[in-house]
């Protein structure tokens, strides 16, 4: 019998090991195999959308988290991925209120891909719509958003209602936000309420909120307008007050303010605006696109600039309250810096006010991104819109489009063609439909591999 260890040992044809020494062996292997499957695992947590349901914005946008404990998804939120996250998400109705979290309600052009968005609701299975509009929404967050104070509740609701079309939601919530209520004392007014028919009792502010979705089901467009610049007015003045201070509810009163300027600008005189393609599915494939059609409700020339100018004072009221705090509303911040420059673009009256604007804001506060450092130090409007054009194509999640009524010749469309502006044309609601769909992006064309591959992942 030969030793080749003193706690081994042959036997015939059985070799005799310590005990001790099989652990140890056993523990080495295990140690380098268990380490192997945890990084795959980590790596596989990174591509699993439940895991990490919510984008970090900051990576998104600067490209770096400086935030050492930060727990949100670090990925490149690319159409296909964005489509892979929901794709999984219509599996529970739990996931799906994940999705109305990180998609439904439009956040950024980094994050938000329309398309993908407007295909899931298209698709999602009957019980799990059912189950997203009553038992998430409907009963829940209702019940929360009948406290007149609190304006981010509100608008989540209102928002995610508009995305799932539910009209009878809408109108729940106008009976709910005109009640009136008698005041013991007329300085008993509080928070979220405003006199009505005298001082004696109160109705809340909500109502223009839920009076804007309402006054544009029944094509009053401009009424629908000042009911949603009276509510914003308001949230502005009280902002603290009426909990709009969380980076998702100033990213809802981002999307009102920003859905109110596309509205003025389809009531406009002219027949042509420039706009991203985002805007046109969220706030009007997907709600109602009779704003976009001509009538004789149009603004005159003089109530158009004024509703115009009205709202580059509230886009600046948001961002002197915003600056203070970049970091935490990057996001935001770049997005009514946009809207700023889309106004401009539209409106070439206002091209100085937004220029001199954006120097008092580059000289007000420090500023911290080279993205909005980019856009503020800008003198020129022409290299804003290729600097705008460009940005928004950066993440193949939107791009601007040049939206044409009538069939009349611009001669601004040479300019905006040849820096790759698509333009849409149209004569009727059905013909701007059929326009879009050629417009849009081609993110939800997944090849059949990776098809198969998705549905792979949501079996297991």
């Amino acid at each position: 019998m030969d030793i080749k260890h003193k706690n081994e040992a042959f036997t015939d044809s059985w070799m005799i090991c310590d005990v001790d020494v099989v652990h140890q062996t056993i523990t080495k292997f295990l140690i380098r195999y268990i380490y192997d499957r945890i990084s795959k695992v980590g790596q596989d947590g990174k591509d699993n959308p439940n895991v990490a349901s919510i984008i970090c914005y900051n990576f998104a946008s600067l490209g770096n988290c400086r935030n050492s404990n930060c727990q949100m998804h670090h990925v490149t939120p690319t159409p296909f991925l964005l489509f892979r996250r929901q794709k999984t998400c219509k599996t529970s109705i739990h996931c799906a209120e994940n999705l109305v979290e990180c998609h439904i309600r439009y956040q950024s052009p980094y994050t938000s891909c329309p398309e993908v968005t407007y295909m899931t609701l298209a698709n999602l299975p009957i019980h799990v719509r059912d189950g997203l509009i009553n038992e998430a929404y409907k009963t829940r967050l209702f019940n929360k958003s009948k406290n007149a104070n609190d304006f981010g509740v509100m608008l989540k609701y209102m928002l995610v209602i508009q995305q799932l079309r539910d009209k009878t939601v809408i109108e729940e919530f106008n009976r709910e936000m005109s009640k009136t209520k008698v005041l013991a004392h007329p300085n008993d007014l509080t928070v979220g309420f405003e006199y009505y028919c005298g001082n004696n009792q109160a109705i809340p502010v909500g109502r223009y909120l839920s009076q804007f979705f309402s006054f544009l089901y029944n094509n009053k467009v401009i009424s629908a307008i000042i009911s949603s610049k009276s509510f914003i007015n308001y949230a502005l003045i009280n902002i603290k007050q009426v909990n709009l201070v969380s980076s998702d509810s100033l990213g809802d009163l981002t999307s009102l303010v920003e859905f109110t300027t596309s509205l003025i600008f389809a009531v406009g005189q002219k027949y042509c605006d420039l706009c991203p393609r985002a805007y046109l599915i969220n706030y009007f494939e997907s709600f109602t696109a009779k704003p976009l059609i001509p009538d004789r409700y149009t603004y005159s020339r003089k109530n158009y600039l004024s509703a115009i100018n009205n709202t580059i004072d509230q886009v600046q009221q948001l961002l002197d309250l915003l600056f203070c705090k970049e970091q935490d509303y990057l996001t935001i911040i770049l997005r009514l810096i946009r809207l700023l420059i889309l106004i401009g673009l539209n409106e070439s009256k206002f091209e100085q006010n937004i220029l001199n604007l954006f120097k008092q804001f580059f000289s007000k506060y420090e500023i911290f991104s080279t993205k909005i450092k980019k856009y503020l130090k800008e003198d020129d409007f022409t290299r804003l819109e290729i600097i705008l054009h460009n940005d928004l194509k950066e993440k193949c999640c939107d791009s601007l489009v040049f939206v044409h009524h009538q069939c009349i010749s611009q001669s601004k469309f040479a300019f905006f063609e040849k820096n790759g502006v698509k333009s849409l044309k149209y004569n009727s609601i059905e013909e701007f439909r059929s326009s879009l769909r050629k417009i849009k992006s081609s993110v939800t064309e997944i090849p059949e591999d990776k098809l198969a591959l998705l549905d792979s992942l949501v079996e297991s």
